[in-house]
């Protein structure tokens, strides 16, 4: 219904061409892409060997954050790079949804609001995180540092619930829109499932870490996937008129 629609105001002239503004900020999710994967290397090849193990005593860990240095804050850092890329790439895609979705744009904004939410909720456990490691290098309780560390994975598995809804939200409008293939839609839907399942670790701990972590990379390369799709669809998109 919702592409049929679009179809008629396009015979009616009444559909807005995407600006080259709109084509730039959904190029900005190859740069998303790109950093996210730049920091996630640096943090497997270079700070999480230096982790101490989950189960050992709190005096080695706090041994491990001293030997790390700054590499975990340089880690920090460049996983929170992506955010500027991440929303303007959601600007960018807020402008396709609406005009695919046409009437009141529900589901258009659900997406950029729950996509806004994501963005910004594992970030903010990663400085909490930071918190903790500058707490146990300064001589603080360990303990408490190690429980500020755990907002790290956490944060990670309470971003899911957001992540869930724009994956959702967004694969529903572009599923009969033919903006992009229908196999980017229905991994959408299946990540939004995926997405779910890894918020059980705010319930069963670190068990589920993996499902949030393994869903939480297949969603970058979901939006590298979109990223492409949109912007190559584009061109056609400015020439419907």
């Amino acid at each position: 219904m919702t592409s049929s629609l679009v179809r008629d105001k396009q015979f009616a002239g009444e559909v807005e061409e995407p600006s080259r503004w709109e084509r730039l900020a959904i190029a900005c999710g190859i740069g998303y892409g790109a950093i996210f994967f730049a920091g996630l290397a640096f943090l497997t090849f270079f700070v999480v060997p230096k982790f101490a193990p989950i189960d050992a005593p709190p005096e080695q860990h706090a041994a491990a954050w001293a030997e790390m240095g700054n590499l975990s804050a340089v880690a920090s850092y460049l996983l929170t790079l992506q955010i500027p890329f991440l929303l303007l790439f959601l600007g960018g895609l807020y402008a396709v949804l609406r005009r695919a979705e046409g009437g009141s744009g529900a589901l258009a904004v659900s997406a950029f609001g729950a996509g806004v939410a994501m963005a910004m909720i594992w970030p903010m456990g990663l400085l909490v995180a930071e918190i903790g490691t500058g707490v146990a290098v300064a001589g603080g309780d360990v303990v408490t540092a190690v429980e500020f560390d755990a907002m790290a994975p956490f944060s990670l598995a309470l971003s899911a619930f957001p992540r869930a809804v724009l994956l959702f939200a967004t694969s529903l409008v572009l599923l009969g829109s033919g903006l992009v293939g229908r196999w980017v839609c229905w991994l959408g839907f299946a990540l939004a499932l995926v997405s779910l399942l890894g918020t059980g670790m705010l319930v069963d701990g670190l068990v589920p870490f993996p499902i949030s972590l393994l869903g939480t990379m297949l969603f970058v390369v979901w939006v590298l996937a979109l990223s492409i799709s949109l912007f190559r669809s584009a061109p056609k998109a400015e020439s419907a008129r």
